[in-house]
């Protein structure tokens, strides 16, 4: 390490001279940066103290103290480090940043966003912009704890302006930002009430001039993601009679932002008072449905019951033998993991019997067995004891005849439990066949249990109580448009009779096409879109949208619009392929394995002409995917081999096989072996499968093949080794055609 300049900025980002802070550090940090490049970690550490010890207090010192022990994993040992740093430079960047990350590392979320809100406004007071990677790394811990709107207001905040953002990424954090915004955009269980991007209300007329000037801070502040200094604002200023719905409905979407659920469903709620039903008004009573933390006033304890275990093999032989017990298979699991079992209200039917949805057997409980201990959760619904005293009687003797030790896992309210359907549909049914029965049985409880459920958000009402008393139209709206958006329900319930049945309720109203401006459509409301009124070009930013979103039912009543419009298909560049296989995928989603394969068919005869020969293995491949989604492996796996070898000689048609096959888990990237930096394509699985249930496949020459498969542009597989890239060896002799070559055949 080159010395520093004693009057240039330290290199610990106190802000410092160097010579005023860590000049006295150098010598020991170098020495311990030196030591962890080569792998000698508590040497590092002690070169470190040895420096702490020479200069307390150093930030330099402390920082890489505590940078070291957070990559060690030793985080007890890294928050009193970072403490101490705090303390003595309470404004350090670094240790700040460090400490975020430490936050997002144990999962304490709240804590998490309130220290990035206090970076970020000091950065703003300082004329600077958001810490990026800080708000990537915010935005992905929400995204793994499941706080939606948040994740992806965070991820927003640390986005580039519109012309960088039409660039490819630049940075690893812009890379893994775009990557994490796609997914969870693109997440189909993920609501669109929750996904879509809600704007603050602008600044209400007949504000006083202070009024208004405030109004207008505060949004300057929420959208340079000063979301809790905005929040305290638009309080302030919800006192004022003009501004107070406006003010209060922005509060909320911005404690929305900052991950506060219960505070969003109070501001928005507040704002919402009095407020005539509108669609917006609907659609954010929706998003409060779905946030609120509340449980209501007569919610449901889950609890777990544990006893200690005699005979484990015992106890599993006696579970798998009940009819009432079904093992939850994870194929991942090893030898002497717990193990899990769904306990049913009634023996699971025979395989392939003919049931009633209502005589499907349902899930009360899990039992888990742990290494000495057995386990039953379960929710103390009227149903535990016998449920308790069923499980004791199958472990017999495996467990004491003790009284369980209990846990309470935390209260959930009713409504969620109402429309709980999990249950044990007959083995050796088809798919499509056992998604008709739960369907009818969820149809049958919603009609049946749900009206007459009370609702927190219906004030502690039923459905059909606040129906018919009146003067709850919005959150009734809500309610329904949020049911009748899940896909569970598959055409088995009368939406219009069931609304008339709640007294009357108002379906949504359609979105006219001839006009709409789908970018100021909330995302939810885009199922409203009649396709067919729409033009070429809005269609197509339908379809665009509706896959930005994860809208599967969008996205599938766009593409059977496209499909009819055979001048879009000829486009020069139109995706038709994808077009095609997103109809394909819906169809086997359905259930319905002819209709997808009749979808590829259909696409590839839509194809233009000229465009068909470079586009038929893609065309073959989606009808590999389709089946392997709905086949058996011996059915599918002989199409795989005869679509490797209908383009063997072909190095652009393998190419899209390959990519296909590495989509489809068949062939894995891997770090080359002899060129660090550069990956090789791993068909070890194909191989396997290809081994198994492929068409038996004589090597070159007629001598037995060594394991390896031909690729575009080699001479022959086989010889020793499982990694290829296309075009990677020297062309096939003229006199040699290359084959498939099977492993041991």
């Amino acid at each position: 390490m080159a010395a520093v300049d004693p009057y240039s900025p330290c290199p610990c980002g106190s802000g410092e001279k160097y010579k005023w802070c860590c000049q006295k550090a150098e010598s020991y940090v170098e020495r311990a940066m030196r030591l962890e490049r080569n792998g000698q970690h508590e040497a590092a550490l002690a070169a470190l103290n040895e420096g702490l010890a020479k200069a307390p207090g150093s930030p330099w010192l402390l920082l890489r103290k505590a940078v070291l022990l957070s990559a060690l994993g030793r985080i007890e040992e890294t928050d009193p480090v970072v403490d101490e740093l705090l303390a003595k430079h309470p404004t350090h960047p670094g240790a700040r940043s460090l400490q975020l990350r430490l936050l997002l590392a144990s999962a304490r979320l709240r804590e998490a966003v309130d220290l990035f809100q206090k970076l970020l406004e000091d950065a703003a007071d300082r004329g600077g912009h958001a810490p990026v990677e800080l708000a990537v790394a915010v935005g992905s811990g929400l995204f793994r704890a499941g706080f939606v709107a948040s994740a992806l207001a965070h991820l927003e905040l640390a986005a580039p302006g519109p012309e960088a953002q039409a660039a490819p990424p630049a940075d690893r954090v812009e890379m893994m930002r775009r990557e994490l915004a796609a997914a969870l955009c693109g997440a189909p269980n993920a609501s669109p009430w929750l996904k879509n991007p809600y704007a603050l209300a602008p600044r209400p007329a007949g504000l006083g001039d202070d009024a208004g000037r405030r109004f207008d801070e505060a949004l300057g502040w929420a959208d340079r993601g000063l979301w809790e200094r905005a929040s305290a604002a638009f309080e302030l200023l919800s006192g004022e009679p003009a501004a107070a719905r406006a003010a209060e409905t922005n509060q909320g979407l911005c404690r929305l932002r900052l991950a506060d659920h219960a505070g969003a469903v109070a501001g928005i709620r507040r704002g919402l008072a009095g407020a005539s039903a509108t669609t917006d008004a609907v659609d954010l009573e929706a998003l409060c449905q779905l946030i609120d933390p509340s449980v209501g006033p007569d919610p449901v304890e889950e609890v777990e019951l544990s006893w200690t275990l005699r005979d484990r093999a015992g106890l599993l032989q006696r579970l798998r033998a009940d009819r009432s017990c079904v093992e939850r298979v994870d194929p991942e699991a090893e030898e002497g993991d717990d193990l899990e079992f769904a306990l049913l209200d009634r023996p699971r039917p025979e395989d392939g019997a003919t049931v009633a949805p209502a005589d499907l057997p349902l899930v009360v409980g899990s039992a888990i067995v742990e290494a000495e201990a057995l386990k039953l959760e379960a929710f103390d619904d009227g149903r535990l004891e016998a449920l308790t005293d069923r499980l004791t009687a199958i472990a017999g003797p495996t467990v004491p005849p003790a009284h369980p030790k209990t846990r309470e896992l935390g209260p959930v309210s009713r409504q969620s439990l109402v429309l709980d359907v999990a249950c044990q549909p007959p083995a050796g049914l088809s798919p499509q066949e056992q998604r008709r029965l739960v369907g009818e049985l969820a149809a049958a409880r919603l009609r049946s249990q749900w009206p007459e459920t009370p609702m927190p958000f219906l004030g502690g009402k039923t459905p059909r109580e606040a129906g018919r008393a009146g003067g709850s139209e919005v959150p009734l709206r809500a309610a329904l448009l949020l049911l009748e958006s899940q896909a569970t329900w598959g055409g088995l319930v009368d939406w219009a009779a069931f609304r008339e049945e709640l007294g009357g309720v108002p379906a949504e109203p359609a979105i006219d096409p001839i006009d709409v401006e789908l970018d100021r459509v909330h995302i939810g409301r885009l199922k409203f879109v009649d396709p067919h009124g729409l033009d070429d070009e809005r269609l197509v930013d339908l379809r665009a949208r509706a896959s930005r979103w994860g809208l599967l039912d969008v996205i599938a009543a766009s593409c059977r619009e496209i499909a009819n419009r055979r001048r879009l298909l000829e486009r020069e560049g139109f995706p038709t392929l994808q077009v095609f296989a997103d109809l394909a995928m819906d169809a086997v989603i359905a259930g319905d394995r002819d209709a997808a394969l009749a979808w590829v068919a259909r696409g590839r005869e839509s194809e233009p002409a000229a465009r068909r020969p470079a586009t038929a293995p893609s065309w073959d491949m989606l009808a590999v995917r389709v089946r392997t989604m709905t086949d058996a492996p011996e059915d599918w796996v002989p199409e795989v081999a005869d679509v490797l070898a209908r383009y063997e000689g072909n190095a652009q048609a393998m190419q899209q096989v390959l990519s296909n096959l590495i989509d489809l888990g068949l062939v894995e990237l891997a770090p080359s072996p002899d060129e660090p930096g550069r990956y090789v394509a791993d068909p070890t699985t194909l191989y396997s499968l290809l081994a198994r249930y492929g068409p038996r496949v004589q090597a070159v020459g007629g001598a037995p093949a060594g394991g390896g498969i031909w690729t575009p542009g080699s001479q022959q597989g086989g010889g020793g080794g499982g990694l290829w890239t296309p075009g990677s060896q020297p062309a096939a002799p003229a006199a040699e055609k290359p084959r498939i070559i099977l492993p041991g055949r």
